[in-house]
């Protein structure tokens, strides 16, 4: 017999993925497993000497013609807490902002 305790509970993996490309509102990973579309979790990364993270949600997950299984997954950044420090979005936004600079600067 089981009983509803009210308790939520959460399970974890880490997956070794890398980053191809990222902007605000999402990124695009390269993957030796398959992620199920509109699967939701949590992206932690380091950027420079900064570590990052922020709820994503799978958007896309496709294989890519290589000799061993590879995926290209589209993620997508949850809004689940403010753009604030120590999020992807942030710090994305910020070195954005950084570059866009320079270039202002170098254009001048």
């Amino acid at each position: 017999m089981t009983r509803d305790s009210g308790i939520s509970a959460v399970l974890m993996r880490e997956h070794l993925m890398r980053i191809v490309d990222i902007s605000r509102s999402g990124c695009l990973i390269e993957s030796r497993q398959r992620m199920e579309v509109g699967a939701v979790g949590r992206l932690r990364l380091r950027l420079g000497h900064e570590e990052c993270s922020d709820d994503v949600e799978v958007v896309r997950c496709d294989a890519v013609a290589m000799g061993q299984p590879v995926y290209h997954i589209g993620v997508r950044f949850l809004w689940t807490t403010p753009r604030q420090v120590g999020t992807i979005r942030e710090a994305v936004t910020r070195h954005v902002e950084h570059v866009n600079a320079t270039r202002t600067a170098w254009l001048m």
